[in-house]
């Protein structure tokens, strides 16, 4: 099948005018027979790999999944796009289960998702090879290995696929898979000279901070207030901790749920729901939380504690920012975490696996403790190196922390644990070295230290700072997790004896540099109506409770981000959107017109809805960046409502008294204490309106002219088309300017 034909079925089905990296070399494996092993980020568009072609090859597409949600979700999404998919699972009744084995027999199910158990179930197989096949996919790979850390032994019984099924085309997907688990997983399945594609665990979306715990519920909440319209994950390790932090994020105010193993079935259900509908803003869980979630627009995962491991870390803040768009991950630890798993760790009974969870827990708590890049350091453990010394995507390479000289305070801390026998804990020195007039001091003769008081200059929370980076950084040793009380460690003598220097890490007196541009940041982003937006949002929310299904399920926050900028008032239009494919456009397209129109004043079309059946939106071809153009661009925007139809706020009346005095659109917006997006979109509801301003206010004429012949080439409206064969030379705020003032000019009488 050819690469055009592929990027017609792209757009088509899922409304995407190009693939994600390596999703075409996937799917073009996969329309040969090959069979594939594909190691993806989280949020690198996997489950298209085999959506796609499930829709252009004949037969149906078994798909292996490991939770009972997490299929449901996989179903509903590919149903929204007009995909025919089921999936069999141990929810279903009788009746339910003989449609779904009708509804494949008729091919009006193209994808079929079952568990691994359903797999390895007496006479399934047989089963299967009474059915016309186009392939297998197995998601979740890594819980075959035994290396990986979600293993699931029913998975074991997923090698009989290429034994039985040897004319059968296997694809394995996982998000997380170090070296070893990798080549666990091929040798497992006796994948047949794979297709093999191992992507970038870079993920340049995500922004990583790591701070010391002191407050933790009042640290997170605090986080949490700065994004009151977000939907974010907060982990924890106990179920204890779980019920606290969800109880105290209540108590201010935030729509907050708890999900843990403690919980009954209905009561993690009703959670998981809730979050999955935007019906929570926030969940607080343990670790089993999450696995089965496809949400693709949390915007931030929070970790109260220190994780087991690396690869636990990158798999559960990968919950964050799967829809490609901005997304923060903030890491709280602090001695106390280490002393726990520490425990946790020694009571695994074998020997093999107790090392290598150690070993896992200390590489943990280097990356906590690390004042090197964050994104460099995840990458380092999955054997990538990342290419840059600034990712511009953590707290480290933008300048939030800094080193600080603590070898004396450090003495002195050491020098209280070996006082006091090196039996008490941080809070405990702490006092000792601010000098705290308590009972226990008294009772314990410690007020007779001389290390009593040495560090009253600083208050308690510091100490404390500097006792667990002491801790961190192993100069100070926990051995008994039910009491972590530290004791002086090798390296600790050596720091007490002046033998070697002590950092710590504190927050940047001056302000973070500002993120720098370049290969981690999202170039992408764009500039919409926040207000057309909202209004979008609401449509969806109603839409979605009508059909319980998630929003995102409808459109996507990007596409309707794409809808408040672009602004499309008909079927064509609307194709030009990302997310939106033939199917979702009859599904929706005119609801979301009509709000668009009604919003910016144009008519509703002659002659009934603007969606019938929408041609594909044509493509913009490759540009000629410095061709010019002797004739004006052809109105690129419908005709609109003119004076009396169309009222300005009172916001937009302020705007249009800046321009009337000459101010440029940046000059404006400075004047005004608005993002420049505000000043364009009034402009174009001020040139709607029939005021007229000349060209040259906002941009070069040779400028225009420019954009202008992209236009033409484009063959209409559209932003995108523009941006994109100007290889991004024309931003998408500078098109919208352009495209109002061609508009203006091919209006003119």
């Amino acid at each position: 099948m050819t690469s055009s034909t592929l990027h017609q079925a792209l757009s088509d089905i899922f409304g995407f005018s190009q693939f994600r990296p390596h999703q075409e070399e996937i799917v073009s494996a996969l329309m040969a027979g090959q069979d594939v092993f594909a190691v993806m980020p989280t949020g690198g568009g996997k489950s298209l790999c085999y959506q796609l072609p499930a829709c252009l090859k004949k037969g149906v597409a078994v798909i292996v999944s490991p939770l009972i949600s997490l299929m449901k979700d996989q179903v509903d999404a590919a149903n929204a796009n007009g995909i025919g998919a089921a999936s069999l699972n141990s929810s279903l009744g009788e009746k339910e289960k003989r449609e779904i084995y009708s509804a494949v027999r008729s091919g009006d199910v193209r994808l079929l998702c079952i568990s691994p158990e359903r797999f390895n179930a007496p006479g399934f197989t047989d089963y299967l090879k009474t059915l016309d096949l186009s392939f297998f996919a197995v998601d979740e790979a890594h819980c075959i290995s035994e290396w990986g850390h979600d293993f699931r032994p029913d998975y074991l019984s997923l090698a009989a696929m290429t034994r039985d099924f040897p004319g059968i085309p296997v694809a394995a997907f996982t998000a997380t898979a170090t070296p070893r688990v990798a080549d666990d997983i091929l040798r497992r399945l006796g994948l047949r000279n794979p297709h093999l594609t191992r992507a970038s665990f870079n993920r340049p979306n995500l922004f990583y901070r790591v701070r010391l715990k002191e407050q933790v519920d009042k640290q997170i909440a605090d986080f949490i207030r700065e994004r009151p319209d977000e939907a974010g994950i907060v982990y924890r390790t106990t179920r204890k901790s779980v019920e606290a932090t969800a109880a105290a994020l209540r108590r201010l105010g935030v729509n907050a749920m708890a999900y843990h193993a403690g919980l009954t079935d209905l009561e993690r259900k009703t959670s998981q729901e809730a979050f999955r509908h935007d019906r929570c803003q926030v969940v607080v869980a343990t670790i089993a939380f999450g696995m089965g979630i496809d949400k693709p627009n949390v915007r931030y995962v929070i970790h109260g504690d220190l994780p087991k491991n690396l690869e636990g870390y990158y798999q559960e803040t990968g919950r964050a920012g799967r829809d490609g768009e901005p997304a923060q991950c903030l890491l709280l630890h602090s001695g106390g975490d280490m002393a726990q798993l520490i425990h946790f760790t020694q009571a695994i009974e074998d020997p093999t696996a107790r090392e290598a969870a150690s070993e896992q827990l200390r590489q943990m708590a280097a990356f906590a403790r690390s004042d090197q890049c964050r994104r460099a350091a995840i990458l380092r453990y999955f054997g990538e190196e990342y290419p840059d010394d600034n990712c511009g995507g953590c707290d480290v390479c933008l300048g939030e922390v800094e080193r600080e000289d603590a070898t004396v305070a450090a003495q002195k801390a050491l020098s209280a644990m070996v006082r006091t026998g090196e039996r008490f804990g941080a809070a405990y020195v702490a006092d000792i070295l601010v000098g705290a007039d308590t009972e226990k001091i008294r009772a314990n003769g410690h007020d007779a230290l001389p290390t009593y008081g040495v560090g009253k200059d600083r208050d308690k929370n510091y100490w404390k700072r500097v006792v667990e980076a002491l801790v961190a950084k192993g100069l100070a040793v926990v051995d008994d997790s039910r009491y972590p009380t530290p004791r002086v460690g090798e390296r600790g003598w050596k720091v007490l004896r002046g033998e070697e220097p002590f950092e710590i890490l504190k927050m940047a007196d001056r302000p973070s540099r500002p993120a720098r541009r370049g290969r981690d940041r999202d170039a992408g982003d764009i500039a919409y109506d926040r207000d057309l937006f909202s209004l979008l949002r609401q449509e969806r929310s109603a839409i979605a409770s009508s059909k319980n299904i998630p929003p995102y399920m409808v459109f996507s926050d990007r596409s309707l981000k794409e809808m408040a900028s672009l602004k499309p008032l008909d079927g064509n239009a609307m194709l030009a959107v990302s997310g939106v494919g033939q199917h979702k456009l009859s599904a929706y397209g005119e609801t979301f017109l009509a709000i668009i129109r009604r919003y910016v004043g144009a008519p509703e079309p002659q002659g009934g809805p603007a969606v019938k059946k929408a041609a594909a939106p044509a493509r913009a071809p490759a540009a000629a960046a410095g061709r010019s153009v002797s004739a004006p661009l052809p109105a690129p925007l419908p005709p609109v409502p003119r004076g009396d139809d169309v009222v300005l706020s009172g916001t937009e009346a302020a705007t249009l008294e800046c321009l009337q005095r000459g101010l440029g659109i940046d000059d404006a917006a400075r004047e005004r204490g608005v993002r420049p997006e505000t000043i364009v979109n009034h402009l174009e509801k001020i040139i709607a309106m029939g005021e007229r301003f000349q060209p040259s206010q906002f941009m070069e004429p040779d400028r225009l002219e420019m954009i202008a012949g992209l236009f033409q080439q484009s063959g209409g409206q559209l932003l995108r088309p523009v941006v994109e064969s100007s290889n991004e030379a024309v931003t998408y705020l500078e098109a919208r300017v352009a495209r109002a003032l061609l508009a203006q000019q091919a209006d003119a009488p």
